[in-house]
């Protein structure tokens, strides 16, 4: 009881002394320290971590054992000279029985998760290093075969290959490879909006890769415009807009050391995705298929060597979409595991391996976030939900008939989950609004401590003139539903003053932004600028079910704006804010949120900052606008609602527009249509363009100048 009376005096008298955040401990050097475990790669099969060495020790790679942390070195900077040349190691991957590492070499970011590389085969026992491909630079999406006998890769003519670890031995798999035909790696859209970039999987047994041929020659091409070189050169994406042709797909299954190639019939009248497959065993492959609209999807399974493929579970969603979130296993039984919301919330479902009857796992008003393992043996589900509160991801167990869910992170809190190897323990890093980040080893059956691996000290940020963000709940304008925020008071609140508010959002579909997490430094430099900060879930966004989340569909920015001025009402009705200084604040679909509320709700605001955002959902991609928005075709009416250029006549405010000249996400496109209609109707509005930068305009010089902009309008406007 002494220690909490004392807590709270700590809570409510430190902020009245100490420092002040400075602009450059926000952007250039954090004067925070924050547990961290660093960049770790966890060890397969084994209680064991692995992470790259810092300073002198740069080009070392050691290996940490759990629970004991016991640390060995087993690559040494001087093991990595191969043919004269010390090799840098970019990144590694470790092979599945832990017998190679894979260093990557050269590594040349393509989109945003896909790059290339050159790999270098290093064998651990022996200290011995093997080039692939003899150093070609132009290597991707490079993946042991479950026994590691084998490595396969695709190479710059857009073809699969196998490399042959014993005989050293390349073999080439596929041959339709082309500027247009990928066989084995994603295109742009599939790589950002549904699948990543890896399109193949090998069997089980490594003796057969399945994999999709991605036929791009129908989609059109957009062009971005480097001006950094002396002649300014055009770098093409093959990026299909709302109710443009999307890429063509088909499933073929090749045997991983040549020959016998056998294609999927995947065929249908209507527009289809196949974004996910997967082996069920040996012998037997399955594949969704979603329509294009992403209103069902269809389970599908198939006899590698004959037969078509036949249907075993369905998804659907009439009011809204289905999601392809990857979370489908197989059990060796032939049994089926997935996440469903067919109850109304996603909730883990089992079947029989026909789909011929299936039933609950967990049920309940919550959401399971994540399958993070499965336990056979004991019929257990290891996964993450929202069950304690919307607010915060704890980890569960729960046994395949619904019965004992056990909670194995008690702490209060969002919790992130790394298991080990032999699924023995997880890492469990969690934080709160109350309680910086703390790393903690677990064990996996009871959720009990096995020791703290590193905390964060909460001193250092009251001697910053830290302020705690604060849960809060108000009804929506039409009083249909009770809606949640937090807000952040400026430092040394006075609560008979009313302060300028910044409100930060995103509010994309099914996405959250009100989390039970440690603050934002940036948000904390906002506070003791004598800024309240504001952030809320509006309906259409996640984590209360499938009726909630479904609120936005076919018209996005429905909600999004209505429901933020019910925010806005709040804090003016409890004596926060000056409503003639409002403003807001956020990067991509927090860009477009500020957009729209600089616009359709610009009579309540006066300033907002939006970094690369997207000004009207008719210039981004097919997949992600259209499984929240539908056709084009059908629903023109809700794109033209939606888009911010239609309510730029709204604007009563100052608008500051950030964008990369090289976004390949959101094109810049976005920015300069808003600038030109904005300028012709007369409005306040500014804007930079980065040269040569990408969506998320990472680079010190240019994130500082961007940080900086953004400190200086609020001030000036509001």
């Amino acid at each position: 009881m002494k220690i909490k009376i004392l807590l709270i005096i700590v809570f409510l008298f430190y902020p009245l002394s100490g420092e002040w955040l400075q602009y450059e401990d926000v952007v250039v050097n954090s004067p925070f320290r924050i547990a961290s475990l660093g960049n770790i790669k966890l060890f397969p099969n084994e209680d064991a971590f692995i992470f790259k060495g810092k300073d002198k020790n740069y080009r070392s790679l050691y290996k940490v054992s759990l629970p004991s942390f016991d640390t060995l070195r087993i690559i040494s900077g001087a093991e990595l000279l191969y043919k004269g040349d010390t090799l840098n190691m970019d990144d590694i991957i470790i092979s599945n029985s832990g017998t190679y590492i894979l260093i990557i070499n050269k590594k040349k970011q393509i989109w945003r998760h896909s790059f290339s590389g050159s790999f270098y085969l290093f064998d651990i026992q022996k200290k011995k290093i093997t080039s692939l491909g003899n150093g070609d630079p132009h290597i991707r999406n490079v993946k042991f075969s479950p026994n590691d006998k084998l490595i396969a890769y695709v190479k710059k003519d857009n073809n699969l290959y196998t490399y042959d670890i014993e005989k050293q031995f390349e073999r080439k798999l596929t041959n339709s490879g082309s500027e247009t035909i990928t066989n084995g790696h994603f295109g742009w859209l599939y790589e950002e909006e549904l699948s990543g970039y890896d399109g193949y999987r090998w069997s089980p047994d490594s003796e057969f890769i399945a994999y999709w041929e991605e036929d791009e020659s129908m989609v059109e091409e957009f062009n971005l415009h480097d001006e950094l070189k002396l002649y300014p050169e055009l770098k093409k994406i093959k990026y299909p807009k709302v109710g443009r042709s999307n890429p063509k797909l088909r499933i073929g299954i090749v045997r991983a050391k040549g020959g016998g190639r056998r294609w999927v019939n995947t065929k249908d009248k209507k527009e289809y995705y196949l974004p996910w497959m997967k082996w069920v065993n040996d012998e037997k492959i399955a594949f969704l298929k979603i329509d294009r609209i992403q209103k069902e999807w269809k389970l599908k399974v198939l006899d590698k060597n004959k037969g078509n493929p036949f249907s075993i579970i369905t998804e659907n969603d009439r009011d809204g979409w289905v999601d392809n979130d990857g979370q489908i296993y197989f059990l060796d039984d032939g049994r089926v595991i997935w996440i469903s919301e067919k109850t109304g919330y996603k909730h883990i479902r089992i079947a029989k391996h026909s789909g011929s009857r299936e039933w609950p796992i967990t049920n309940g008003e919550w959401e399971v976030k994540e399958i993070k393992h499965i336990d056979e043996n004991n019929e257990l589900v290891y996964f993450t939900a929202n069950k304690e509160s919307t607010f915060e991801n704890r980890f569960y167990s729960i046994r395949f008939d619904g019965t004992d869910i056990k909670l194995l992170t008690s702490e209060s809190g969002d919790h992130q989950i790394k298991i080990s190897g032999t699924r023995k323990y997880f890492i469990d890093t969690y934080s709160s609004m109350k309680k910086p980040k703390t790393i903690i080893l677990k064990e996996i059956k009871s959720g009990e401590t096995i020791t703290i691996i590193d905390t964060t000290e909460i001193k250092q940020f009251l001697d910053y003139q830290w302020s705690f963000p604060k849960l809060i709940k108000f009804p929506s304008l039409d009083n249909q539903v009770t809606l949640d925020g937090f807000i952040i008071l400026p430092s040394n609140y006075d609560p008979q003053k009313k302060y300028p508010v910044i409100m930060h959002g995103y509010g994309m579909p099914g996405t959250q932004i009100v989390w039970n997490r440690w603050s934002n430094i940036i948000h904390q430099y906002f506070a003791q600028k004598g800024f309240l900060v504001f952030s809320m879930d509006t309906r259409g966004m996640g984590g209360r079910g499938e009726k909630f989340k479904n609120l936005g569909y076919g018209n996005i920015a429905k909600y999004l704006a209505k429901d933020q001025l019910a925010g806005l009402e709040y804090l003016i009705q409890e004596g926060y804010a000056d409503r003639g200084r409002i403003g807001a604040w956020g990067a991509s679909g927090g860009g477009y949120f500020t957009c729209l509320m600089l616009t359709k709700n610009g009579p309540y605001f006066k300033a907002g900052v939006a970094i690369s955002p997207v000004t009207d959902f008719r210039l981004y991609d097919t997949a992600y606008t259209e499984r929240y928005m539908g056709l084009l075709k059908d629903n023109k009416d809700g794109y033209d609602s939606t888009s911010t250029l239609k309510w730029i006549y709204r604007m009563n405010g100052s608008l500051l527009l950030l964008h990369g000249s090289m976004d390949d996400n959101v094109h810049s496109q976005n920015t300069f249509m808003f600038v030109k209609d904005a300028l012709e109707a007369n409005k306040d509005v500014d804007w930079y363009i980065y040269p040569g930068k990408n969506h998320g305009i990472y680079g010190d010089g240019y994130r500082q100048h961007l940080y900086r902009k953004i400190f200086e309008f609020f001030e000036q406007k509001l």
